[in-house]
């Protein structure tokens, strides 16, 4: 029997499922528990939880009925309904989201719950079409289905954003595991996109994939190309590829759009604004969309203050407070700074189309920058939620995909000049795999009497800025020294602990250590440690740790 393919897009805001249907993928309709955007009528699954107890609670659309009740119960804590968990399941997922009792609910249990829940409800769905497929007389047909799990999700891959960390892809397949998931993957959302929207992919096509959420902005240039593709599973769409040629990404999305929204208002206000906040808040979503789907920019919308009292906006002032806070610059900036990172590739000239997806993509002004930029011929902006999980469920039925590390990837080391440790560059984000062998050699010294040696290998992302400040030494490598918060904000140690034996111990300042580093075509990251002293490997292509 054919597994079906699923796929889920959690998403910070709204989360979507779909299924290769064999021919074409195409998003499942969860009628209990997903609300219908209005302007596209799509299907989303409201990314919220609210907790029955620390192992079940309504997901989705029905979360949102204890919304308001909640609010007014719990001002100012945690509460048993959980938002935009997908920020924080991402970075700690052992953090609370909410609270049930005195008891914290964290990330990662939120993210379970809700899967959970996703899971089921499809699962009764495709049980209950198959149910009703199967004559009632024919037993042996009911009894086959029974015993090949007919209806469940056994076979998904899930999307996640270009600038999360491997911590977040482990966290997301542990879950599934625990869930029953016997084949799992993940795929970047940009890459998704591209696989979703549907463009002619009978010649070779460059792509500029604009995924700007309710969490986070992603912008990457992918090349989609026809042949054939070592590795490539033999079924489904087969010999297609796709390749992700430069990439970035900034945490900003519709949630920052909302507490932009909540502070214009709140500056209206005369007096008792703090008092006023959360309602304005919980407002600001709904009114942001509102402003965004007007034509004319004199007409108006309001916020329902306590008391019956309304707070009027104009379509103006969300349009000065958006130029304002430099959404359009901020934008544009990461446009050109993902063209450049092609530029030995590629020219503005080269891209075929650009691919809007993501609800932030429908604020005022963001489609007209990018028709300003490249043309509005090639901009496609019709299929601006499904592409993603569209497309991921394309690539679980075998679309084949080439891909590039997303982070830096550097060693910690002490500086003794500035006395502190500094970070010394390994992997540069952007670099292909799986590398030839021997593609990165380091050499290194010991301490007189050392007899314990280790590399503690960290994952370094942006955390929303643009660049950090990698400085070339004299030895030709790159070294960043963090400042401020960047160091707590930015870089996740990885092999922690993991350290080498030297015998005989350390003696005088020559190199007694020479590293091969090698990526293979699993993304992890290989070492060979030869000992220079001894002429002997003591340790050969061992797996260190697995790159993002």
């Amino acid at each position: 029997m054919t597994r079906t393919h699923w796929s889920i897009d959690l998403g910070t805001t709204n989360s979507l499922i779909a299924r290769w249907m064999g021919t074409h993928a195409e998003t499942v309709v969860l009628e209990d528990i997903c609300a219908r955007e209005p302007a596209w009528n799509t299907p989303l699954i409201p990314s919220v939880v609210c907790f029955e107890d620390a192992d079940r609670g309504f997901v989705g659309a029905q979360a949102f009925a204890a919304e308001e009740v909640l609010r007014a119960t719990f001002a100012g804590r945690l509460t048993p309904l959980a938002r935009s968990f997908k920020r924080v399941l991402a970075r700690d997922s052992r953090q609370p989201v909410a609270e049930i009792g005195s008891q914290a609910i964290s990330a990662r249990q939120c993210a379970t719950v809700f899967l959970r829940e996703i899971l089921r409800v499809t699962a009764e769905r495709e049980q209950s079409l198959t149910s009703h497929a199967i004559p009632r007389w024919n037993i042996l047909r009911r009894a086959l289905a029974w015993i090949r799990r007919e209806g469940l999700v056994n076979d998904l891959t899930m999307t996640v954003p270009i600038e999360s960390f491997e911590a977040y892809r482990m966290e997301l397949q542990s879950i599934a595991r625990k869930l029953g998931v016997q084949h799992f993957r993940t795929l970047d959302e940009p890459v998704a996109a591209a696989l979703g929207y549907g463009v002619d992919l009978t010649d070779d096509r460059n792509l500029l994939v604009v995924d700007f959420g309710g969490g986070t902005l992603d912008i990457a240039l992918v090349r989609t190309a026809l042949g054939g593709a070592p590795g490539a599973r033999p079924h489904g769409v087969g010999h297609r590829k796709a390749e992700v040629m430069a990439a970035r990404g900034l945490n900003l999305g519709g949630e920052t759009v909302d507490e932009w929204v909540t502070e214009m208002a709140c500056a209206k206000l005369s007096a008792h604004v703090e008092t006023m906040r959360p309602a304005i808040r919980a407002q600001a979503e709904a009114v942001k969309k509102e402003l965004s789907g007007k034509v004319l920019t004199t007409q108006d919308t309001y916020f329902r203050l306590p008391g019956g009292d309304e707070l009027v906006v104009s379509r103006q002032e969300f349009l000065e407070t958006l130029q304002a806070r430099g959404l359009y610059d901020t934008v544009e900036t990461v446009v050109s700074a993902v063209i450049g990172d092609a530029r030995h590739r590629m020219s503005v000239a080269d891209i075929d189309a650009i691919l809007l997806v993501g609800g932030s993509t429908l604020l005022p002004g963001i489609r007209d920058l990018f028709e300003r930029l490249f043309g509005a011929n090639r901009v496609h902006y019709w299929k601006p939620f499904e592409a993603v999980v569209e497309g991921a469920a394309i690539y679980g039925a075998g679309y084949y995909v080439d891909q590039i590390i997303h982070h830096d990837y550097a060693i910690r080391v002490y500086s003794e000049q500035a006395n502190c440790p500094q970070y010394e560059m390994l992997i540069k984000r952007g670099t292909a795999y799986p590398t030839p062998e021997g593609f990165e050699t380091r050499y290194y010294s010991v301490a007189p009497k050392q007899q314990l040696f280790s590399l503690p290998v960290c994952e370094v992302g942006l955390a929303g800025r643009l660049a950090l400040d990698w400085k070339q030494s004299r030895n030709g490598h790159y070294y960043w020294q963090p400042k401020g918060t960047e160091e707590a904000e930015c870089v996740m140690a990885l092999n922690e602990g993991d350290a080498i034996r030297l015998y005989p111990p350390g003696a005088g300042s020559q190199a007694r250590l020479r590293v091969d580093f090698t990526i293979d075509s699993d993304r992890w990251l290989c070492a060979t440690v030869h000992d220079l002293l001894r002429s002997r490997d003591i340790r050969t292509n061992d797996r260190v740790i697995r790159l993002r």
